[in-house]
C-alpha cells in the first residue's frame, strides 16, 4: 500500500509540475501575442492557461486586462463593447474576492467596473462611481506606489467637477455626502502618478485632457507630445497613441 501511495504521489506532483510548465508557457505566448498587439489572440493563451490551472492571479489579472482591451477597442469601433467589460468585471470580482491584499486586484475592480459607465444610467453611473473610487483608494491603501490607482482617482475628480446640478444631486443622495470635483485635484493625482511611472502614457493622455479641461491647451498638446512619444507596448496603447495624435493635432489647429 505504501507503494502505490507514493507512486500515486509520484504521479501527481508530476502532473502539476507538467500543468505548472504549460501554464509558465502560455502566458508567456500570451504576453509575447500582447506586445505584438495581437489583444485576441493573447486572450486566447491566457484563457488556455486559467483553463489548465484556474484562480491564478497572474493569469486573471491578464484575462481582466485583456476582456478589458477588447471592450475598449471595440467601443472605440463603434461597436457593442459591453460584454467584453462585463466579462472582465467577472474576473476582477474574482481576484478580489482570491487575492483582497493584491493592490492589482483592486485596481482592475475599480477600471473594468467603472468601464460600464458609458451603458448605465445616471443613478447607475454614480453607484459605480462609488465602487470605483472605493477599490482605487484600496489599491493606494495596499501600495501607496501603484501609479494607475492614481490615475482612476484622477479621471474620477475630474468628471466629478464636470458633473451637472441635476447629477451632483443624485451623487450626493448616493455618496450622503457633496461631492465637488476638482481639476487640481486631478492634476495632481496625475502627478503622483507619473512620479512612480514616469513613462505611463495612460497618465500622460488624462493629464492632456485634465489640462484641457481647465483651458490651459499648451500644456496639454504638451502631454499629448509625451503620449505620442512613447512606446507602445499593446494595441491599446496604439490605439490612445493615434488618439493623442488627433487631439493634438485639433488643439493645434485651433490655437
Amino acid at each position: 500500500m505504501t507503494h502505490i501511495r507514493m507512486t500515486l504521489l509520484s504521479i501527481l506532483l508530476i502532473s502539476f509540475a507538467v500543468h505548472g510548465e504549460d501554464v509558465h508557457g502560455l502566458i508567456q505566448e500570451g504576453d509575447r501575442c500582447y506586445l505584438r498587439l495581437q489583444t485576441v489572440e493573447a486572450l486566447r493563451h491566457y484563457k488556455e492557461a486559467d483553463s489548465l490551472a484556474p484562480g491564478r492571479s497572474e493569469t486573471l489579472i491578464r484575462l481582466a486586462r485583456a476582456y478589458s482591451d477588447i471592450g475598449w477597442l471595440d467601443w472605440q469601433n463603434g461597436v457593442s463593447a459591453e460584454s467584453y467589460y462585463v466579462r472582465s468585471v467577472g474576473i476582477a470580482d474574482t481576484l478580489v474576492q482570491l487575492y483582497p491584499n493584491l493592490a492589482a486586484a483592486h485596481f482592475w475592480c475599480a477600471l473594468t467596473t467603472g468601464s460600464l459607465i458609458p451603458f448605465r444610467s445616471t443613478s447607475e453611473k454614480i453607484h459605480i462611481g462609488k465602487t470605483v473610487r472605493f477599490q482605487a483608494e484600496k489599491a493606494i491603501e495596499i501600495d501607496s506606489t501603484f501609479s494607475y490607482a492614481y490615475i482612476i482617482l484622477a479621471i474620477f475628480e475630474r468628471e466629478l467637477a464636470k458633473l451637472s446640478w441635476f447629477e451632483r444631486a443624485i451623487a450626493r443622495i448616493v455618496f450622503g455626502e457633496d461631492l465637488h470635483g476638482s481639476f487640481a485635484e486631478s492634476e495632481q493625482l496625475l502627478y503622483k502618478a507619473l512620479k512612480y511611472d514616469s513613462t505611463s502614457s495612460y497618465a500622460y493622455f488624462e493629464l492632456s485632457l485634465t489640462y484641457d479641461a481647465m483651458g490651459r491647451k499648451e500644456e496639454s498638446i504638451a502631454a499629448l507630445k509625451k503620449v505620442i512619444d512613447l512606446p507602445v507596448s499593446s494595441q491599446r496603447e496604439e490605439r490612445q497613441r493615434q488618439n493623442a495624435e488627433k487631439l493634438r493635432d485639433h488643439l493645434l489647429s485651433s490655437r
